[in-house]
């Protein structure tokens, strides 16, 4: 009797495997004669994602990166991101970028474009609110070096700060030393009434 039940069982777990098995094999195959998708050479995909980097040599520095989508190709060592935003938190000051599309190499550049967008506060992330005073940057590409802590870009930029506007084409910064420079057809507005130092 034991010996009949265990018999019906491994049949019973034989044909659900089979079922199951032909169910994968007819989903694949009418995914992939009646639908868009189809193979890349891309090593991995992902969604809504979030990427957390802790600075080896400085505990204190943090970047969070999140994308809307993430293809990564291993053999290159890029990436294509689409509706990218990347925060950088320093005990001094707290960084944010977004753009609507970016590529990275070597996982050290990224190259940034559309709507390219960098505040800068001069407090840590835990200080900063609505209220914080901050510096923007406007342009529709940059290139970013996380090695170098630098960016570039060719295009026209528009920097707003609390009591000045200034504008050019081309730009060279480093946010290690919140050095900003703009390389041609500079241009500049200022408040007189704004108060220094504020």
């Amino acid at each position: 009797m034991l010996n009949s039940r265990f018999i019906f069982f491994t049949l019973l777990l034989s044909a659900l495997a089979l079922w199951i098995a032909f169910q994968q094999n007819t989903s694949t195959t009418t995914a992939s004669k009646g639908s868009s998708l189809q193979s890349t050479d891309y090593s991995w995909q992902l969604f809504n994602a979030t990427t957390w980097q802790l600075d080896k040599t400085d505990n204190h520095k943090n970047t969070i990166t999140q994308a809307k989508s993430m293809f990564y190709q291993e053999a290159l060592k890029k990436s294509e991101l689409a509706e990218p935003r990347i925060l950088i938190s320093q005990p001094q000051q707290t960084l944010t970028i977004r753009s609507q599309s970016g590529e990275t190499y070597n996982e050290s550049k990224i190259d940034l474009s559309g709507n390219v967008v960098i505040t800068q506060y001069d407090l840590p992330y835990a200080k900063v609110n609505t209220q914080s005073q901050n510096k923007t940057l406007q342009t529709e590409f940059i290139t970013y070096n996380a090695n170098t802590q630098k960016i570039s870009s060719p295009k026209d930029v528009t920097i707003t700060q609390p009591g000045a506007i200034t504008t050019g084409t081309g730009l060279k910064a480093d946010i290690q030393k919140k050095q900003f420079q703009l390389l041609s057809n500079v241009k500049g507005q200022y408040d007189p009434q704004y108060p220094q130092g504020q």
